[in-house]
């Protein structure tokens, strides 16, 4: 990883943290729209978008998924029912079209959803497989990322580079289950990544790449992804109770502000909440921990966790929304899109 990205993120981290939560509120349930297991949201043109997967296949052999837009105080605006599992759902800066990735484990697809018109258009992958599939996008800048899934050996890409935004959609390998990089919490150099998960894929503050490997419990930070000077580095998120690491891991964030507020689908409770925030140190890790059932504060110089709010069920996407930024277009960093 780049001296700069490191330095960003811990001059960050040494900073003494004042956070204040205060208690949350839930501002959709999927009761309420006929929908069950709330997974990815997003924020942007004064809209939350949040999809929920239904129980839906992740290999699109049965089921749909219903993504619902609502207005910023939790009014449904529209709904658009997407066949198979949408487990990735990101606002496109440049363009403000929703995408909805399809089926992350396999015969994966891609729907584009524009807002101004409620339309949707459905785009195909020019090589796809059975067992592979796209499961999260990042934006960063012009250079639109994908997570790949379920790597059998470690030259299966993790993270794969999309090359055009039209059918058939061509992707080239960026990151592959095999990397090395270094350990964060070590500070060891050529130190083996493991990514059996490979999941969410959010840009970090100081530009880049951190993608999510959820079994595993480990995020694999890229910068300058898919240049020649590409660097990796990693850390693997630690249980305070028994030093082992965590399972389950999903969304992770940096937040981008002093105040503003975190949304988090709180998956096997049918529910999306809302966590106000303030006295908050930009360039602080948050993340949903499902093995632990608890949002939670990281450490970046070890991978402790801290649990911020406890006794959630299967907690899964996760954004942070500065405070006055929330009619802004995009929130892949929580808020600040690079």
């Amino acid at each position: 990883m780049s001296i700069r990205f490191l330095s960003v993120i811990f001059a960050f981290s040494a900073i003494a943290a004042a956070q204040t939560f205060h208690p949350y509120s839930i501002f959709a349930t999927g009761a309420a729209v006929s929908a069950t297991g709330p997974d990815s949201i997003t924020i942007g043109n004064g809209s939350v978008w949040v999809s929920y997967t239904n129980g839906a296949d992740s290999t699109g052999a049965s089921g749909s998924s219903t993504i619902v837009q609502y207005s910023l105080g939790g009014q449904v605006r529209h709904m658009y029912s997407i066949a198979g599992s949408v487990d990735g759902l990101k606002i496109e800066p440049r363009t403000g079209l929703v995408w909805a990735l399809q089926n992350q484990d396999g015969n994966s697809a891609l729907t584009l959803i524009d807002p101004l018109h409620g339309t949707t258009s459905s785009l195909q992958y020019a090589v796809t497989s059975p067992s592979h599939g796209f499961d999260d996008v990042a934006f960063d800048g012009d250079q639109i990322f994908l997570s790949y899934t379920n790597p059998a050996s470690a030259s299966d890409p993790t993270i794969q580079l999309l090359e055009n935004r039209s059918s058939p959609l061509i992707v080239t390998p960026v990151l592959t289950a095999g990397a090395t990089g270094v350990n964060l919490a070590t500070g060891q150099s050529n130190q083996p990544t493991t990514q059996n998960d490979p999941d969410s894929l959010k840009t970090t503050p100081g530009g880049g790449l951190v993608l999510t490997s959820g079994d595993d419990g480990q995020l694999i930070f890229v910068s300058r992804p898919g240049t020649p000077n590409q660097s990796v580095s990693f850390l693997t998120l630690l249980d305070p109770s028994t030093g082992l690491a965590v399972s389950g891991l999903d969304d992770a964030v940096f937040v981008t502000a002093e105040a503003g507020t975190f949304y988090l689908s709180d998956t096997n409770n049918n529910r999306v909440l809302t966590i106000p925030a303030e006295d908050l140190k930009p360039g602080t890790l948050y993340a949903c921990i499902g093995s632990l059932n608890e949002f939670a504060k990281v450490n970046l110089a070890t991978g402790f966790v801290t649990a911020i709010v406890p006794n959630l069920n299967a907690p899964h996407g996760l954004v942070f929304i500065p405070s006055g930024n929330e009619n802004n277009q995009g929130d892949d960093s929580g808020g600040n899109e690079q």
